[in-house]
């Protein structure tokens, strides 16, 4: 074992969003893209914007910009430091079209662009990690003028063989899930091979949680990055490089690099690896920090003519797709309440969907579509789940209740119906309770009410697993996921569910906690609002029949033939329920 509740405090603070670091998610001329960003204090508007140069970030694939997170809030300190999800990875929606290293570049001039409305981005340095450095170069040719700086982590220079072996494994078609969870126990481990010494576990939780996110499709973007070489690209860059070098698995191949530097330096690094921008955070910031504001290093002249810079970049970027779902951040009562909308022209009363734990609201992906083809739908990720801040203690099924109609208050729905699945069937009960002026009706996907002997088997079973060097832990948790699906599931959907499962990190069990706690039996009764509760063969399927009776006004749908995922592959037979219910 490796991580246990004695360390709690510590992997609390290292999965929870830095202080001084907001995420926000913006619509681009190419589409929607989702950001962090740092300013110091005195940068709250463009005329008291700080005289360092803004620093932009790109992460490593298949990651997010959540990996600059800790170091976004340093360099934040002095200068506005800014780090964006590529387009497919983190929060940033997939576009159509053929991914490339300038389509992503350019995505990403679009939100320079953007910010510049409010942020003096008239010059900017940009730090890329393994393909983000790529990208970062990509950028730098086709804004010479903007584009001040750069520093690169790693930048191979393969060999001929190198190259193919890269091709042939992470070009590879997209990871397949496997029953056996086998996938899941040698992503663990490549993670676990090349981190940083002083990077604990939960570090490479976190990496496997933001892999697993983009695993179908990460193999486009390798594919468009080997089909550019820094060899190449390198000498073409005419503003100073910061090269760094960890001990990664980049290593050999980024020291050949050194001698194509046409301005600037290289820095070995034996003693870090992956990780040492969360785990050597105020010493990587002040390495950066030191070349970006050295008057010493040389400056190199703007582009004068537009004639010598690449814009072929800028005509790129990515086909848009209109997406029908968009997501947003409410400021909820423990931080950002992220949550997905559809539909917000209807007259239809609002339906709000509340997800299991440990979960996101990702689970509705389907039903989002299809309910919000004609009524208000909102997904929401409850506190300390996806992407919705943790409260500082363990919070109540009340407490997550709450936290819903501050969110409808803020919304200004006067009426709402509501769907919870497991813990979200008792936060609904628990809000029909204490605002039924604002409940109008309830779907349970599961209303269990427990015996003694049930809750305590239950608490134990869901208290949290511990994670082991081996990664054999997330073994373990995805074949115990299996139990309860349905054989016409698609393991995409499995999948997709259990990647969203581990972004709880080390709050994942408080969901389950505030279940176990909440007294379902007292509170149904108080119940005045019509309910329709929904029976799956899952593992609540013994325990809810029992809640059903002490309704006052209820219905029942039977699913013997689904479990879990029934939403996904019964979605438009479900859905028609639901608008009878519902109508």
């Amino acid at each position: 074992m490796v991580s246990g509740s004695e360390n709690f405090e510590a992997a609390a603070d290292f999965w929870r969003t830095p202080a001084n670091v907001q995420r926000r998610y913006v619509t681009l001329p190419s589409g929607v893209l989702h950001y962090r960003i740092a300013l110091p204090e005195d940068a709250a508007s463009f005329e008291s914007a700080p005289q360092r140069v803004p620093l932009l970030c790109i992460h490593l694939t298949p990651n997010s910009g959540r990996v600059y997170a800790r170091f976004i809030a340093a360099m934040g300190l002095d200068r506005i430091a800014i780090a964006a999800d590529t387009p497919g990875f983190g929060l940033s929606p997939l576009r159509a079209g053929t991914v490339s290293i300038d389509g992503h570049a350019a995505a990403l001039g679009e939100l320079l662009d953007h910010l510049a409305v409010t942020h003096d981005l008239t010059r900017v340095d940009v730090m890329g990690y393994h393909t983000g450095s790529k990208i970062a170069l990509a950028l730098a040719r086709a804004r010479p003028q903007q584009v001040r700086r750069l520093v690169l982590v790693s930048a191979p220079v393969y060999t001929s063989a190198e190259l193919a072996a890269q091709r042939a494994s992470l070009g590879a078609d997209g990871e397949t899930p496997l029953r056996d969870g086998a996938h899941l126990q040698a992503r663990w481990q490549g993670h676990w091979a090349f981190k940083d010494p002083d990077a604990d576990a939960w570090f490479v939780q976190r990496e496997v949680a933001e892999g697993l996110r983009a695993a179908a499709h990460a193999h486009h973007t390798y594919r468009a990055a080997f089909d550019v070489q820094h060899a190449e690209e390198l000498p073409r860059v005419a503003q100073p490089i910061l090269l760094l070098c960890p001990n990664d698995d980049l290593a050999v191949p980024t020291r050949r690099a050194a001698a194509l530097l046409r301005t600037g330096r290289f820095v070995e690094l034996p003693n870090w690896a992956h990780g040492f921008l969360d785990f050597h955070t105020d010493d990587a910031a002040a390495l950066v920090r030191e070349f970006l504001d050295d008057s010493a290093t040389e400056e190199m002249a703007p582009v004068a003519s537009s004639a010598h810079a690449d814009t072929s970049m800028r005509t790129a970027a990515p086909t848009h797709v209109e997406h029908e779902v968009r997501a947003q951040y409410h400021a909820g009562p423990y931080g950002l309440l992220h949550y997905r909308r559809a539909c917000d022209s209807s007259t239809a009363v609002p339906l709000y969907l509340l997800h299991m734990s440990p979960n996101s609201s990702r689970i509705f992906d389907a039903l989002l579509v299809e309910m919000g083809r004609d009524r208000e739908v909102i997904a929401l990720d409850t506190p300390g789940f996806g992407e919705s801040d943790a409260p500082p203690a363990p919070p109540s099924i009340e407490d997550y209740a709450a936290c819903v109609a501050h969110l409808a208050d803020a919304l200004g729905h006067t009426q709402i119906d509501v769907l919870g699945y497991h813990t979200g069937a008792m936060t609904a009960i628990a809000l029909a309770v204490a605002r039924p002026k604002l409940l109008r009706r309830v779907v349970q996907i599961s209303c269990p009410v427990f015996t003694a002997e049930e809750r305590a088997a239950f608490r134990a079973e869901y208290r949290g697993r511990e994670l082991r060097a081996d990664g054999s832990h997330l073994v373990e948790s995805w074949l115990n996921l299996q139990r309860f699906y349905g054989p016409a599931v698609p393991l995409e959907v499995l999948a997709r569910n259990f990647s969203e499962g581990l972004r709880g990190g080390p709050f994942a069990p408080w969901g389950h906690r505030a279940a176990f706690d909440y007294d379902l039996a007292a509170a149904l009764p108080k119940v005045t609002q019509p309910v329709l509760v929904v029976n799956p063969a899952d593992d609540l399927a013994l325990q809810t029949p029992r809640g059903l009776t002490l309704l006052r006004d209820a219905r029942l749908l039977e699913l013997p033939a689904h479990a879990h995922g029934f939403i996904d592959s019964i979605t438009h037979d479900f859905a028609a329920a639901l608008r009878e219910f519902l109508g």
